[in-house]
């Protein structure tokens, strides 16, 4: 059996205490997760017992304990709920309380950490934080124990200590592997890995013989001035006149070390490599079902516990959360004053103030949700990613954390509903105040599953407000109440279902919703006059629109004309004819003997009679022409006042149903299609149901792409 240089292979026994040590770069990480399984190998194989790690993962992952540089446990826990919480996890599931807790107390009496077991982690010090790491991987009774740099940023004391500790744990019958940078305490290892830049093994085996093997490589002044320390082999290999880092790999598999502790114990091994598919997945199913393992239910009834008491221990983030519904929410009450406690007032509202307040409030839903919820995952990614290595399911973790966004979303709404009735004055029914409760937790919960989306997405913590703004400034432009767009195009974003959940319960457009004259085209309600509109019996058009019972829509009652109802000016009576000539009865005719003079007396005294009868005549129709000309001109200015008030009549009642209709009209065009009809209860629950719906597709997708996210970091590490 050959190996090239850059190839690495190690065996490691029972009861063996190893210490991988080595220069910067040279692999020392890379090479202890490709054997525990944290990160595996793209060539090559792990055998534990015979059996490959890498494709029998979940046979022998009772069998590796691993802690990674970081720690990974919950500070805000004490050492008992930690270990406590853990057990619950990886423990089986038939194991009773009594027996988790003795098992709980062998742990800590072997870190000695009793004492300690009350305490917040947050407050222990940096070498018992790192034993409570060590505590966790203990509980399955590993036999294979991985630490990368646990020593590092300890005192020499507490290192020393530390080292000690790890001593005896082997001795307990446990591998451990170890990986260190301080070389003080190497010498308590059974045997040492050590690597040099490139990921080359410059020697394997006992620590006092790599002394003695690179002493060689002293010159002699070196040799008198000083015994060999282990700090001197960094030196050594740093010497280009010694040699490259593939120098020395080929060195040692010269040297009789590598005979003894790699290729025999490889040899011998080589039966254990040959094992039948069969045999291993015999062995595989037997060891699988020995003890049942924790369900995935219980996983999340688990998981939601350890949250909600990690968020209880955690007082002033706690605090905050509560607080923040509070506080956001009781800007309303600065705004009430500056844009109007009766928003919704037929006289005293104002449409435009109040689509603002809407949005704010959807948009503060987003807000409180989103940044509550945003670090929910990055925060404990080293914890997740341990945890997912024994048994841990993706779907009950991340379930735990929606039902806990679940919980403030409750909460949130009760804050968010209690204030917003208090600040303006909104008319609703229990009926009403609770469709505006369920959808403000709706609104919350989108909100934050967005920031657990943000916190899945993330890097780091100090990522995920950046990519939170990033998630934020779309909702906010597809809210639909800046600018009209297409419901195709909104119907992405969880706000503009809240928003429109916010505006139809208020009532503002309820009556403007069941008018049917509003649903016609703008043409043709242009070209109905006020007589049609009422006549078509439209409730927010012509007259009808000053009508609070009809169409109470907030601020129409300032466009408000006392002509309204008035009635029209009265048309002065026609004018009579003028009177017509009169008749004058003919002349009496003279005697034809005007010689006669009785005749003639009798003639002109007839004659004088006939003229005064006539001028009698001319003289009544000359009294009636007068009359009738003063009655024309009576009539002329009756009718020039009546044109007068006609025209000032009919153009403030058209005045005031043009302004009011222009209100409702312009609020119609921004944001009618989130107006509903209250008062009919069956088409409002209709219509809630499909916004309700709309959000919950919009969650069910955010915690679909979470899982997705979260799978992509298993596969990614």
């Amino acid at each position: 059996m050959t190996h090239e240089p850059n190839e690495i292979s190690l065996t490691f026994k029972p009861r063996e205490f190893i210490a991988v040590v080595g220069q910067s770069g040279g692999g020392k990480s890379t090479l202890v997760d490709a054997i525990a399984g944290y990160r595996p190998a793209t060539d090559g194989v792990v055998l534990v017992n015979g059996t490959n790690i890498y494709s029998n993962f979940d046979v022998v992952q009772n069998e590796i304990g691993y802690v990674p540089q970081r720690d990974i446990i919950h500070y805000e826990l004490t050492v008992y709920q930690a270990l406590n919480y853990a057990a619950r996890l990886r423990m089986p599931s038939d194991t009773s309380k009594e027996e988790r807790h003795q098992h709980i107390m062998r742990v800590l009496e072997d870190l000695d950490l009793v004492e300690r077991k009350d305490t917040a982690i947050s407050k222990l010090s940096g070498g018992q934080i790192k034993r409570v790491s060590i505590g966790v991987e203990l509980l399955t009774k590993p036999g294979l124990f991985f630490l990368d740099e646990p020593t590092s940023g300890l005192d020499p004391g507490t290192e020393t200590a530390f080292m000690h500790l790890m001593r005896r744990l082997a001795d307990q019958g446990r591998t451990i592997i170890l990986i260190t940078h301080a070389t003080k305490n190497v010498m308590l290892a059974d045997k040492v890995v050590f690597l040099a830049r490139g990921g080359y093994v410059t020697w394997f085996g006992p620590p006092e013989e790599a002394l003695a093997y690179f002493d060689q490589y002293r010159s002699e002044r070196e040799q008198r001035a000083h015994e060999m320390e282990f700090d001197q082999i960094y030196a050594i290999l740093d010497d280009p006149s010694k040699g490259q880092a593939q120098d020395w790999a080929e060195r040692y598999m010269q040297h009789p070390a590598y005979q003894k502790y790699i290729f025999e114990p490889l040899q011998s091994a080589r039966t254990l490599i040959s094992k039948s598919p069969k045999e291993k997945q015999e062995g595989k199913v037997a060891r699988s079902k020995s003890r049942p393992r924790v369900s995935g239910f219980r996983q999340f009834l688990i998981l939601s516990a350890r949250n909600i008491k990690i968020l209880s221990r955690d007082r002033t983030s706690l605090i905050l959360m509560l607080l923040v519904p509070i506080l956001v929410g009781s800007l309303d009450f600065f705004l009430a004053p500056a844009m109007g406690k009766q928003l919704y007032d037929y006289k005293l509202g104002d449409a435009g103030n109040a689509s603002v307040t809407i949005f704010l409030l959807a948009i503060n839903c987003l807000l409180v949700g989103g940044f509550s919820q945003m670090r929910e995952f990055v925060k404990e990614a080293d914890v997740y990613k341990r945890e997912r290595l024994v048994n841990l399911k993706i779907f009950p973790y991340v379930a735990s954390k929606a039902w806990v966004a679940l919980l403030f979303s409750f909460y949130a709404g009760v804050v968010f509903v209690t204030i917003r009735f208090l600040a303006f004055d909104i008319k609703g029914d229990i009926l009403i105040i609770g469709l505006y409760y369920i959808s403000l937790v709706l609104a919350v919960l989108a909100g934050s599953m967005s920031g657990l989306l943000a916190s899945a997405i993330s890097k780091s913590p100090s990522v995920a407000p950046l990519v939170m703004i990033l998630l934020i400034i779309p909702q906010i432009i597809l809210s639909g109440s800046l600018a009209p767009l297409p419901e195709k195009v909104t119907a992405v974003a969880s706000t503009r279902w809240a928003f429109q959940d916010f505006v139809g319960l208020t009532g503002m457009g309820s009556d403007v919703a069941s008018d049917p004259c509003w649903k016609l085209s703008e043409n043709e309600r242009e070209l109905m006059s006020l007589e049609q509109k009422t006549a078509f019996g439209c409730k927010c058009m012509g007259l009808a629109v000053f009508d609070p019972n009809s169409c109470n829509f907030p601020g129409i009652g300032e466009f408000y004309s006392p002509e309204i109802d008035q009635p029209a000016p009265v048309e002065p009576a026609a004018l009579g004819p003028e009177p017509t000539e009169p008749d004058i009865p003919p002349a009496p005719e003279p005697p034809a003997d005007q010689n006669d003079q009785v005749a003639m007396v009798q003639y002109m005294n007839a004659l004088n009679s006939y003229q005064d009868e006539v001028k009698v005549i001319q003289d009544q129709f000359r009294s009636e022409m007068d009359l009738y000309r003063s009655q024309a001109d009576l009539y002329t200015a009756q009718v020039k006042d009546y044109q007068t008030a006609k025209i000032s009549y009919d153009a403030a009642r058209s005045t005031a149903v043009g302004s009011a209709e222009a209100l409702i009209k312009g609020n119609a065009d921004t944001m009618g299609w989130a107006f509903v009809n209250i008062w009919d209860i069956g088409n409002l629950i209709t219509w809630i149901t499909k916004t309700w719906i709309a959000q919950l597709i919009i969650i069910g997708v955010y915690f679909a792409l979470i899982l997705v996210l979260i799978k992509r970091k298993d596969a990614s590490a």
